[in-house]
């Protein structure tokens, strides 16, 4: 067997290449542990990475750059300041002036501009939009009726309808068709 480089006998295989090599073209006495390597696989030259794997890694650092450019000076926005969120419309109280200015024909003389005080404007009081109940609903229990009907029928719970009457459910449970319940509104 001789060394892939001359025609001297081998003493050895590069275990990385698996060329086989003589004491001029290879690490004849390797440190302790290391592996032993040809001449070839020794040169700082071929240890370099393939022009693929540089043109690759500059490539990627270009664009490496680019993108921590673009989050410096643009920064990613926060959930809450996302464009499609719901903010909530300020609130205007009722003693709130008017936004539109009145013309110069209709417009009284203010305080300021006649040296007078400056007053407060009157609250308005706002309409009621439906009247309040009168009181609590008298019901008349049918053939059939529950006492947890009655509360579901009416949107209350089954306790609240007995605490409002001053029953327990003892009492609840013998109540017949023809007696009268309190429902509060």
């Amino acid at each position: 067997m001789e060394c892939y480089a001359c025609d001297q006998e081998a003493i050895g295989r590069c275990s990385r290449c698996g060329n086989l090599y003589c004491a001029a073209h290879g690490d004849a006495s390797p440190a302790a542990g290391a592996q032993p390597f040809c001449a070839e696989c020794l040169d700082p030259v071929n240890a370099t990475p393939s022009g693929v794997a540089f043109l690759a890694s500059l490539f990627g650092l270009l664009i490496a750059s680019v993108l921590a450019l673009w989050l410096l000076i643009r920064p990613p926005s926060l959930p809450s300041e996302s464009s499609g969120a719901v903010r909530p419309l300020p609130v205007v109280s009722q003693a709130a002036e008017p936004t539109a200015a009145p013309s110069a024909e209709t417009a009284a003389p203010t305080p300021e501009a006649t040296g007078a005080p400056a007053t407060a404007l009157p609250e308005a009081t706002p309409a009621p939009t439906e009247e309040p109940p009168a009181g609590p609903i008298q019901y008349t229990i049918q053939d059939g009726d529950t006492i947890s009907g009655i509360a579901t029928d009416h949107g209350i719970s089954y306790l609240t309808l007995l605490e409002f009457n001053g029953l327990t459910e003892e009492e609840a449970s013998v109540l017949q068709p023809g007696d009268v319940i309190s429902i509060p509104q």
